[in-house]
């Protein structure tokens, strides 16, 4: 028995320090150092084969790989007017919803948020809770931005091994929203619901940034603006929103945008977001499509819309 013992702590402790340890405890060595010399050969080669294939080859993590996009739209803004000072301004200038300051007289914005429309607001953050009790799970599921992802990729039926471009494409579009949404919440700073008026009692816990615009609306429009660029024929992004088709949907594109506005709308219904923020997030993805639309054909992101067209092919 003391043999037995003795084996299996020794295979244990080989195997974690040889092959790594288990997943979710931080690694470890592939092997230990002194295993070094007895891999290198001798004499040592004086020259070693440059590689003939580049790294796309192998792809890397979509996650990381979507910087280079990002960058891309950045560097499309001439500075001062960054991403987030051009949606900025747009924001200040619509109509369509009103739009959060600290101070009631800052220049620049047609239609601010007064005690009149603030009321209004928290009304519409009551009036929608009235569905938690059916969305409830749905919204829980949805609460990360990670998780809202397999609602599109179950819809379009995407498999992310696979159907490689079009789910980088959603990833790039999550990271560009990401960027442009904690921009926007910085410069607006606005309370949210719950914590302007406290018996809306949230279903869940919001996150720990301003209220608006919607990060989730941002995002969610943004990802099926992209999928809609990449259809056969391309959807063009266009304000303001038509309102969701009755159902059945005619088609992947009206599918596409009954999804976002659901994902935005869960929001409001778990009492983390005015109809401000959703609208606002909805009209800053326009913003972002559109500049990303007229980027040069030549590009990464143009590129990769074509590439994840040719993945879509069937979806209409």
């Amino acid at each position: 028995m003391a043999g037995k013992l003795d084996l299996d702590l020794d295979l244990d402790l080989d195997l974690d320090l040889d092959l790594g340890s288990r997943p979710g405890s931080g690694g470890g060595p592939r092997f230990n150092s002194d295993d070094f010399p007895r891999l290198i050969p001798t004499p040592f080669p004086p020259t070693i084969p440059v590689p003939t294939l580049d790294y796309s080859v192998g792809g890397w993590d979509p996650e990381l790989r979507t910087w280079s996009y990002v960058e891309e739209f950045v560097e499309s803004y001439t500075w001062p007017n960054t991403a987030v000072t051009a949606v900025t301004t747009a924001i200040n200038a619509q109509t369509y919803f009103p739009v959060p300051t600290r101070n009631y007289t800052l220049p620049g914005i047609t239609n601010p948020l007064t005690p009149t429309t603030m009321a209004l607001q928290v009304k519409g953050v009551l009036d929608a809770s009235i569905d938690r009790a059916d969305r409830s799970l749905e919204i829980i599921d949805q609460a990360s931005g990670r998780g809202a992802l397999h609602y599109w990729t179950g819809m379009l039926r995407i498999d992310p091994s696979k159907d490689k471009s079009t789910f980088l494409l959603m990833l790039v579009a999550r990271k560009i929203g990401e960027y442009v949404a904690m921009g926007l919440k910085d410069h607006f700073q606005m309370r949210r619901p719950a914590q302007v008026y406290p018996l809306i009692m949230p279903l869940i816990d919001g996150p720990d940034t301003p209220s608006f615009p919607s990060s989730h609306s941002l995002q969610a429009h943004l990802i099926t603006g992209v999928l809609k660029l990449a259809l056969t024929p391309a959807v063009a992004p266009a304000w303001p929103p038509v309102g969701p088709p009755p159902p059945p949907c005619a088609n992947g594109a009206q599918a596409l945008d009954v999804l976002a506005d659901r994902i935005a709308y869960n929001r409001e219904v778990a009492g983390v977001h005015y109809r401000m923020d959703s609208l606002a997030g909805h009209f800053a993805a326009v913003q972002i499509l559109n500049q990303l639309h007229n980027l040069p054909a030549s590009g990464p992101f143009q590129k990769l819309v074509g590439d994840a067209n040719r993945e879509l092919k069937d979806v209409h």
